[in-house]
């Protein structure tokens, strides 16, 4: 006696793992779909969920196809029809994912693998097992639907998770000026007026905004032109862009700095301006001119959320955890420096992203300085991932990752004035 199954048992058996597989997907597919088709931040986006819902949904009504023929044995060809296009529809809907998920590994790899190993079983046991393609007698209205079909979902995939991201720029305008200046033997009042406006079509986070008000002196003005060699000795030895004939190079001092948004969730969209006024004093004979700079980090309400209290670190609270080199140059300022720390975690703007993409979060740094440096820029935040080390990122990896998910940095002057 053979060790072989008999044929009945084997077709069982194969059909059981059939009905097993299409169940399994579609649970996966319709899960996944109905998230985006709630969630989704676009329109498109959404497009998909419900494409994903309907391939679960085939995968489902082909386990019963499965079940008729294999199990109860009243199969037609309508039956066998259902059956492959549901087979097709985990097979387009694996590759699809995986095509998502290139670049960058999840755990979530493995079961878009799975979906696709699986489907290419499927398909081995229904066309060369069981003849399934000679059982369909309308093949080429058949094979009509089926291309139709992947090419509009093929299509719907790289609109939504290609094109349409990019498709809308978001514009939003800082401005900072400063107002008619006042003072008096022992005090200027220096009234400064901050200005964020969406001017564009896409809504955004203000993640977090700031300003410096910088003092200018200069130790002394001459009648007599400085030369070409102090001019040369001011580019080689202090990196000066601007070159000044009568007065030597202004000497910074930050006089004030602050935020005019903490991090956190706030809402402008389009139309919308978020202005504050604020009057700084400062010494009257101290300097001779103030320089006053604002800047934001922006997040594109369409690519990401951003809805949570952000957890917040001081740097002279506790154990003191060191500031990330990058950081402290960017902000000019030495590498003991006090800050505050602001983290946020943030989510994609559809489930299939948070699926294969790993998780990230923002990082929004206050500098402060010390007592021998004061920072030009307070403000620094990044877009990281949320696992691993905090890293400086080259400048090609900074930009890809904020014009991929709409993290922009925003700087308005700097603005003069004379006192």
């Amino acid at each position: 006696m053979g060790l072989t199954p008999p044929a009945n048992l084997r077709g069982k058996i194969s059909g059981a793992l059939m009905i097993a597989g299409l169940v399994a997907a579609s649970a996966v597919l319709i899960c996944l779909g109905r998230q985006d088709i709630i969630h989704a931040l676009s329109y498109a986006g959404r497009l998909a969920g419900g494409l994903l819902v309907a391939a679960g949904l085939t995968a489902l009504v082909a386990a019963a196809c499965v079940a008729v023929d294999r199990l109860l044995g009243r199969g037609t060809k309508y039956t066998t029809a259902i059956t492959l296009f549901g087979v097709l529809a985990i097979l387009g809907a694996g590759l699809l994912l995986l095509t998502v998920q290139i670049g960058e590994y999840t755990h979530w790899l493995w079961l878009w693998l799975g979906l696709v190993v699986w489907a290419c079983w499927a398909l081995w046991d229904l066309l060369h097992r069981r003849q399934a393609w000679r059982e369909i007698t309308f093949r080429r209205n058949f094979a009509a639907i089926v291309s139709f079909t992947a090419l509009i979902t093929a299509a719907n995939f790289v609109y939504s998770q290609i094109y349409e991201p990019y498709s809308s720029p978001m514009t939003v305008v800082m401005s900072a000026k400063i107002g008619s200046i006042h003072k008096d033997e022992t005090t200027t009042y220096v009234p400064v007026t901050f200005q964020l406006e969406n001017t564009g079509q896409v809504g955004a986070y203000v993640v977090g905004a700031s300003y410096s008000l910088t003092g200018l002196n200069w130790k002394s003005t001459y009648e007599n032109p400085r030369d070409l060699k102090q001019w040369e000795k001011d580019i080689d030895t202090d990196q000066l862009t601007d070159l000044h004939a009568y007065a030597d190079k202004p000497q910074p001092y930050t006089v004030s700095i602050g935020l005019l948004q903490q991090p956190g969730n706030y809402d402008l969209n389009p139309g919308e301006k978020l202005t504050q006024e604020k009057i700084i004093e400062l010494p009257t004979k101290l300097y001779r001119a103030v320089q006053i700079t604002s800047e934001a980090y922006l997040l594109r309400k369409d690519r990401m959320t951003y809805n949570a209290t952000p957890t917040t670190y001081y740097s002279w609270s506790g154990k003191r955890e060191t500031i990330p080199k990058w950081v402290t140059d960017y902000a000019e300022v030495d590498a003991g420096s006090d800050y505050i720390r602001y983290q946020v975690p943030v989510h994609y703007s559809n489930q299939i992203l948070n699926f294969t993409r790993r998780p990230r979060h923002i990082t929004v740094w206050w500098v402060l300085g010390n007592e021998d440096s004061t920072p030009i820029k307070p403000l620094v935040a990044d877009l990281e991932i949320s696992e691993g080390e905090q890293t400086e990122p080259t400048f090609s990896e900074s930009e890809q990752e904020r014009e991929k998910y709409g993290f922009t940095y925003l700087i308005s002057g700097p603005t003069e004035a004379v006192l």
